[in-house]
């Protein structure tokens, strides 16, 4: 496999963000290469008139074609570098065409290789505006400096801010010790009654809850924060959690001879805890997703455009390759380099356009099969493979694989990530089949309207879903929930 069809391989695999990054860092290495800048086109095409020079100069250029440049694609752009700047170079046998994943692409290089003047260098104008900082925002603090700078203010020992260093660096993201005191203590050097006395100062901190060794402890944390003095609360939360989680709330109230309204009532004030209190400042970022391909309802039609963001200004810069096919650049390893980074900036931009076309085809035929989808909804998704696709695009099933990994897509429908569209089918009663992930959706919407009081068992909803013609078994009603991260009917229930 050579060099460039790695790099295609490497291109089709990248999301548009990933795209744009590794475009932006081949700017960074290669001088060849430069992205225009909006408006930059548009000022080229609304040129003024020509002048009298400007006409003779085009009469001179008619009369000599031969010492004009024209526009070429990136093989014959390759191929003419080799010639005017290698006087040493002879032309290879070109090898045999790569039938199984790539096709060549009709592109029309002339988009990029119809560059105007160039900026090389810029200078910077005293009349810009200037930033408003405030336009700027701190990045979040973490748990772990939220704790620490916490320590730092209490009012405790150089020995203690030591073990409660220690403790800090011990507690996950969730917010919990999961390391147990005498291993903390061993470590330390110092006594487990020690490390205790400086986690009940840790546990005093925000977030309410943070440095429990369970989930009891966490919830008993944040009663006590609340002002709770009810001591049948702390005494359920300490020796009968167990039951309480498992909403056996009649047999806890005869164990504890209590009446089940008041069990009910401690369930309640629990329910409202935060299970991991340290959530709220675990330094996940918000991750936004950037659709890689839009499609658009235009009159009747289905209308499917690519994201390219910032790469659809990359072209090769005319000032350097000018220098370089003209031979103003040096020799040696001056020239190597520059050679070297010119092929490259080509080859670039070929595989760029070939992810395109790539990308393009196969989201074309997602869309053309799953056209029920785009006009009604999740429930009319037709079961898909990506042998079906492969076959219809005349690609590789791998190649299917890469286009679909990690891409999403803006639908009139919301956006989806390519694989939603991809799923096995169910037989239904009229021979067809119906898609697992419309299944879902349909036990979705089934759970989302129960009774809470009276939740639906895996054998009710295989029986609504059966009497909509689809032939499910409880089983795999029960795969299909979990999946969905769907809990148990009696762990779903709610008591009023």
């Amino acid at each position: 496999m050579t060099q460039q069809m790695q790099q295609s391989i490497k291109l089709l695999q990248m999301s548009a963000m990933e795209l744009e990054q590794l475009a932006t860092t081949e700017m960074l290495e290669n001088p060849f290469l430069e992205i225009a800048e909006e408006g930059e086109a548009g000022e080229e095409e609304t040129s003024e008139e020509p002048s009298a020079e400007d006409d003779a100069t085009e009469e001179n250029a008619a009369e000599s074609p031969e010492d004009q440049p024209t526009d070429l694609s990136p093989a014959a752009e390759i191929e003419q570098f080799e010639v005017v700047a290698n006087p040493d170079y002879v032309q290879e046998p070109s090898a045999p065409e790569s039938v199984e994943h790539f096709d060549d692409v009709d592109v029309n290089w002339d988009e990029y290789y119809d560059g105007a003047e160039n900026v090389v260098y810029a200078h910077h104008d005293s009349s810009e505006e200037e930033r408003d900082f405030t336009e700027y925002t701190s990045a979040p603090q973490s748990l772990y400096s939220s704790l620490k700078w916490q320590l730092g203010v209490a009012p405790i020992s150089d020995e203690q801010r030591r073990i409660g260093e220690y403790i800090i660096g011990n507690i996950d993201d969730d917010g919990y010790l999961r390391v147990p005191l005498a291993e903390l203590a061993g470590d330390l050097g110092c006594t487990v009654e020690q490390v205790e006395q400086v986690l009940a100062v840790v546990q005093t901190f925000e977030p309410v809850g943070v440095g429990a060794r369970d989930l009891a402890e966490c919830l008993r944390i944040q009663l006590r924060a609340r002002g709770v003095k009810d001591p049948l609360a702390y005494k359920i939360l300490t020796h009968h959690f167990d039951l309480l989680q498992k909403k056996k709330f009649r047999e806890l109230a005869r164990e504890l001879k209590v009446d089940v309204a008041r069990i009910h009532e401690i369930f309640q004030m629990v329910s409202q805890l935060e299970p991991k209190p340290g959530k709220a400042r675990s330094g996940e970022q918000v991750r936004y997703i950037v659709p890689d391909v839009i499609v658009k309802k235009v009159d009747d039609k289905y209308m499917i455009f690519l994201n390219e963001g910032r790469t659809a200004g990359l072209r090769i810069n005319r000032y350097y390759q000018s220098l370089l096919l003209e031979g103003a650049i040096g020799d040696g390893k001056e020239k190597e380099f520059a050679q070297e980074k010119y092929r490259n900036a080509v080859w670039l931009m070929k595989n760029i356009e070939k992810r395109k076309s790539t990308i393009l085809k196969v989201c074309e035929a997602i869309m053309n099969f799953q056209r029920d989808f785009l006009e009604k909804g999740t429930r009319y998704l037709r079961p898909l493979t990506l042998k079906e696709i492969a076959e219809v695009v005349e690609m590789h099933e791998s190649t299917v694989a890469r286009v679909t990994s990690g891409k999403y897509i803006e639908t009139p429908r919301g956006i989806f990530e390519l694989k939603y569209f991809f799923s096995p089918g169910l037989e239904m009663d009229s021979g067809e089949e119906a898609s697992s992930t419309a299944i879902k959706d349909l036990l979705r919407q089934l759970v989302d309207s129960e009774d809470p009081r009276h939740p639906l068992s895996d054998q009710k909803l295989a029986e609504m879903i059966q009497a909509r013609g689809i032939n499910i078994a409880r089983r795999t009603v029960a795969k299909y929930r979990e999946q969905l991260k769907i809990l148990p009917a009696k762990l779903r229930r709610q008591v009023q």
